[in-house]
């Protein structure tokens, strides 16, 4: 019975996941409203598959995310500062190669991002969406399954899917391959990260630096110092 019981859980657990994932969709690629909306019905979206899975499932949210102060974080500063740099390097090589004008246009047109609100919403987006991101990615939809070697490499490849459909216009074919393979590893390193500290606090903590850097990269674009 009890197994029973579990697995109609897990199975709850995963429609959530699935609607959450699905309402996001439709809303970047079919009603396409600006940014604020567009992350508002993210958070509400994400937030409430992870808070009713924790409630069926009878677990705090904090115990399900793993919500914690992580420890012996020598490692864990210097990934983060490797991140920050390697996204900077990346720039750095490919910068001749991306299309900054498309970008830039998508930025304001599609996100509705000017000089005004820019660093409202990139502060959001490191503080905020970073955290969002992490909880439900890794400490959610990472749980659900309980075969590790199918429930990472899942995660990581709809954390990996679900950034296309927010950069899909962005790069050529080539270099999108190249995000999409790049996003996938990311999001098996950040799994890795929960489990060696775990805590979804040490994978929020690199990820938020990645956004910093690639925040850093969009500020020039909005302010048209990056043509």
């Amino acid at each position: 019975m009890e197994k029973k019981e579990n697995k109609r859980v897990y199975v709850a657990g995963l429609l959530l996941g699935l609607a959450a994932l699905i309402i996001v969709f439709l809303v970047e690629q079919i009603w396409k409203p600006g940014y604020f909306i567009k992350s508002a019905v993210k958070l509400c979206s994400f937030a409430c598959a992870v808070i009713l899975y924790a409630v069926i499932a009878k677990r705090k949210v904090s115990e399900l995310i793993r919500l914690k102060r992580p420890k012996n974080v020598k490692k864990l500063v210097l990934c983060t500062a490797l991140f920050f740099f390697g996204i900077g390097i990346l720039f750095l090589i490919f910068k001749n190669n991306i299309d900054w004008t498309n970008i830039r246009q998508s930025l304001v047109t599609k996100e509705g991002l000017t000089r005004t609100n820019c660093f409202f919403v990139f502060a959001y987006i490191i503080l905020v969406n970073s955290f969002l991101e992490e909880a439900f990615f890794r400490g959610f939809l990472s749980e659900l399954i309980p075969n590790r070697t199918v429930s990472f490499p899942l995660s990581a490849l709809l954390f990996s899917v679900y950034h296309v459909g927010i950069i899909g216009t962005w790069f050529h074919p080539f270099l999108l391959i190249f995000c999409i393979v790049g996003l996938a590893a990311v999001g098996l390193f950040l799994q890795f990260l929960l489990e060696r500290y775990h805590s979804v606090v040490a994978s929020y903590i690199v990820h938020a630096s990645a956004n910093v850097a690639i925040n850093t990269i969009g500020a020039l674009l909005i302010f048209e110092i990056l043509k």
